[in-house]
């Protein structure tokens, strides 16, 4: 009996400590674009600045959650992943500017 009531005392502490952990917000890659003129060229490409940097700084401190264990070698995973889900979340005007500077961008 004794070893049955260890255990469950050990998984109520765990469910405490899972609800918990999961009222904790999930993290978000964030960028601010609002003091932009998106029809200015160099403008967006300030916005690609500011979304790379966005996505550099979420994968530096989350790269082991987004990416798949069979990817982790792919630096380039995360950050693409991450720059997916920020560009599918832009309001429509905003993803279509940075789609143009994106597409301008120098490579290299």
């Amino acid at each position: 009996m004794r070893p049955l009531a260890i255990v469950c005392g050990l998984l109520l502490a765990a469910c405490s400590a899972l609800s918990a952990h999961a009222e904790e917000p999930a993290p978000q890659a964030r960028f601010s674009y609002g003091d932009l003129n998106l029809r200015d060229p160099a403008d967006r490409r300030t916005l690609v600045a500011r979304v790379d940097q966005a996505t550099a700084d979420y994968c530096r401190d989350h790269s082991a959650v987004v990416t798949p264990y069979h990817r982790r070698g792919d630096r380039a995973y995360c950050r693409a992943s991450i720059r997916a889900q920020l560009t599918w979340a832009m309001p429509p005007r905003v993803r279509s500017a940075y789609q143009t500077a994106w597409a301008r961008r120098p490579v290299g």
